[in-house]
């Protein structure tokens, strides 16, 4: 596939478990997180996007934009 936001994220995301959650649900203290795809940020701030997958321990997040572009390919796991 030939997209400008597949950068070797199959490195560390292909086939992991993924949590589908509102951000203001998240365990870790940061204000806001970027889509490993297309970097959109994910936030409470108005204009940004609020919901978001996230991996089991919070760290790597994606939008649910790409997160619909992607899943077949990386055959993600919604827990």
């Amino acid at each position: 596939m030939d997209d400008w936001r597949l950068n070797g994220q199959e490195k560390y995301l292909e086939n992991v478990n993924l949590k589908h959650i509102q951000f203001n649900n998240k365990i870790n203290l940061s204000d806001h997180e970027h889509c490993e795809f297309c970097t959109d940020r994910i936030s409470n701030y108005i204009g940004t996007k609020t919901i978001g997958y996230c991996t089991e321990d919070e760290y790597y997040w994606i939008c649910e934009e790409c997160y619909n572009d992607f899943k077949d390919i990386f055959h993600w796991k919604i827990i």
